[in-house]
């Protein structure tokens, strides 16, 4: 939050000593810049939580559109899937471990980190079972 104001988020549990508005405000917290794919205060160097709206968007959509349209369609066949689902599962690993570093306790990238790593599963399952064609049944 950046007008000076006192700003608690409801993320931060002072009773589990969670905090992730402290995360949040760390140099990673927009990690396009962080690792130099785009300058600071560029359009594109976006909070994390925009890019995770953007990758979560991506896995509802091509969810609902079907084994068909996935063969079909390069963004959103197996492959494709499988390498995003790891981008996303390589940033939750690097945030992750800076969590671990710092000693601090985020409740919302817990919760993401536990759903990136589900997405990757799910799309590797996929991916095995044959780019993408066969539905795979998670029980």
């Amino acid at each position: 939050h950046d007008d000076g104001e006192d700003f608690d988020a409801l993320c931060d549990i002072e009773a589990i000593n969670a905090s992730c508005s402290a995360v949040f405000s760390l140099p990673e917290g927009k990690m396009m810049s962080f690792f130099g794919l785009v300058p600071e205060g560029h359009p594109l160097d976006v909070p994390n939580g925009v890019l995770g709206v953007i990758f979560y968007v991506y896995t509802f959509i091509r969810h609902f559109l079907g084994t068909k349209t996935r063969r079909t369609t390069v963004l959103f066949d197996g492959v494709a899937n499988m390498i995003i689902a790891s981008l996303a599962m390589g940033s939750s690993i690097f945030l992750g471990r800076k969590l671990w570093v710092i000693k601090e306790l985020c409740v919302v990238c817990l919760s993401t980190h536990v759903i990136n790593s589900t997405i990757w599963i799910r799309s590797f399952m996929e991916t095995a079972a044959g780019n993408g064609k066969k539905s795979v049944k998670i029980q």
